[in-house]
């Protein structure tokens, strides 16, 4: 983001009073300090309620008018969650609030006293004297759709693991008393599964009726799509099925609780999705991401959640280390050490750009031809997995591109004819790069 550590220092002046928040869930503890690091107050608490937030602005204008101060800067850890409210309250304010890594704090704490003794009011006095250090960055709290999108993103995500641990208690009662059930039906998700499941999910169920009235249920509930071949498999598996033939009726109550949460839980998918849909056409960039291949609208949002607005940037770097997919390296002296991705940053980012790369690599010629040459070149040729990460920060670069410069994905984008790519590969087809089950969705 557009602060460097001279922008920062220079936030912080002889007429700077700095005070430093220890956060916590109900008392937070301050310690005011100047521009060289010296106390002007002991820490004191504070409770998180407007009157305690109240006080906590009397001591700064307190501390202000006795040493003739004139600009605030409020430090704090990014605790949880709980930091959001008191943050908030003090940007309302006018107050300049700022955001130290809980990770330096730590590693800063045995500066002062050469002591590893962590107290909440030792600490508030460590935030305050990183942060005069310029040791901070500024909080960009998204405010109106952007927040809007990225509570609904980080409820879809709480759905869909709900989802899946629904799904995985489905599966441990089918493999109990049908295990051969998923030999004819691979995912629970289809209706024809589903109306499988609510009318007969037992071999002793099967073989109570005949194949033409499983078939007409199959095929009712999937639009004709299924029908005799599946109703088939499932009588001939019931007959054979090594299934549990005891305690039928307890786990068919609870086989039927896991089907209503699955259809539920779909369901709140999908009203998710749609509203998201609706709050990216308030996004001016989000129609230009939309427009890369492979790119579903739960990706974008994803994405324009954790990144934010892209004018807080000034390059693609800022973003690739905000998804911690920056090179660090550990060496000294003859010592080399091994250079790898920091992971220091957004999860949710780096989870969302690696399985867009996985896509991408096996639905788009362009993407496909440079993993082809990032895995195969003479100088230096990366790994397969190293190559997705390279290809997760070319994506990045593409999607500043196309949100600061307002313009639409073109394959060029990735490799221009001059990238030696082109030169190397030039005389084989693309379509010999992606695999066979893609080749026919993919242009030629």
């Amino acid at each position: 983001m557009n602060n460097t550590l001279s922008q920062k220092l220079a936030m912080v002046t002889p007429e700077t009073l700095i005070v430093g928040v220890d956060v916590a869930k109900h008392t937070h503890y301050a310690q005011p300090v100047n521009f060289r690091g010296e106390a002007l107050q002991k820490p004191f608490p504070f409770q998180n309620t407007t009157s305690g937030i109240g006080n906590l602005v009397h001591q700064i204008k307190m501390n202000q008018l006795k040493h003739g101060l004139s600009r605030v800067l409020v430090a704090m850890e990014p605790t949880g969650h709980y930091w959001l409210p008191l943050a908030c309250a003090l940007l309302e304010q006018g107050i300049t609030v700022v955001m130290i890594n809980p990770h330096h704090v730590k590693k800063a704490k045995e500066l002062d006293d050469n002591s590893p003794t962590k107290r909440d009011d030792k600490d508030a006095g460590v935030i305050a004297r990183l942060a005069r250090d310029g040791r901070f960055h500024l909080p960009h709290i998204p405010t109106g759709v952007m927040a809007d999108i990225r509570n609904l993103v980080n409820f879809r995500e709480q759905l869909s693991k709900e989802l899946q641990q629904s799904k995985a208690e489905l599966d441990t009662i089918l493999d109990r008393y049908f295990p051969e059930f998923k030999d004819v039906f691979k995912s629970v998700e289809g209706k024809a599964v589903i109306a499988a499941l609510e009318n007969f999910p037992f071999p002793a169920d099967l073989l109570q009726r005949t194949v033409e009235e499983i078939a007409l249920v199959l095929s009712q509930a999937s639009s004709k799509r299924v029908g005799i071949k599946h109703a088939t498999l499932l009588v001939e598996n019931a007959r054979s099925s090594v299934g549990i033939k005891h305690g039928i009726e307890g786990a068919r109550l609870a086989l039927k609780y896991r089907l209503r949460r699955i259809k539920e839980l779909l369901g709140e998918c999908e009203l998710v999705e749609a509203r998201l849909a609706q709050f990216l056409k308030e996004i001016p960039h989000a129609s230009y991401l939309l427009t890369i291949p492979g790119m579903s609208t739960v990706q974008v949002a994803t994405i324009i959640s954790e990144v934010g607005n892209l004018d807080n940037y000034s390059s693609a770097r800022q973003i690739i280390k905000l998804a911690g997919l920056n090179l660090v390296e550990n060496s000294s002296g003859n010592h080399k050490g091994q250079t790898r991705i920091s992971k220091r940053g957004r999860a949710k980012l780096r989870c969302t750009l690696f399985r867009v790369a996985l896509v991408l690599v096996a639905r788009t010629p362009e993407f496909s031809l440079l993993h082809q040459y990032y895995t195969t070149r003479s100088h230096n040729p990366l790994k397969g997995k190293q190559s997705l990460v390279a290809i997760c920060c070319k994506l990045l670069r593409i999607i500043f591109a196309l949100g600061r410069k307002k313009m639409t994905y073109d394959s060029g984008m990735v490799i221009p004819l001059s990238h030696p790519a082109m030169l190397v590969f030039a005389t084989i087809k693309i379509d010999h790069l992606r695999p066979k089950r893609w080749r026919k969705s993919c242009p030629p």
